[in-house]
């Protein structure tokens, strides 16, 4: 089951690619820095896509982050790559 979204229905054409939706189209809300701290998470795993893989801590992080967009910050010491994906470390 998932959460209710909140806001406005978003066009498909115009979702972000980094946000889940509800079933009618709204926006749920990702989970923070803080919010998987909570929850018992070690840390975030930052994948990028020429195959690389990273475990990074929390440590440095801003708890109001979402854990989605910290992939926005990273670059991949691999390729240079920015095409990162995010997801917690359990």
């Amino acid at each position: 089951m998932f959460s209710e979204g909140t806001g406005p229905t978003v066009p498909r054409h115009r979702r972000n690619p980094r946000r889940v939706y509800d079933e009618r189209g709204r926006e749920i809300t990702p989970a923070t820095i803080a919010d998987a701290q909570e929850a018992g998470a070690h840390g975030i795993i930052a994948r990028c896509a020429c195959g690389h893989e990273e475990r990074l801590p929390f440590t440095g992080l801003r708890l109001e982050w979402f854990v989605p967009d910290i992939g926005l910050r990273l670059r991949c010491t691999a390729c240079g790559g920015k095409r990162i994906e995010t997801s917690l470390d359990w």
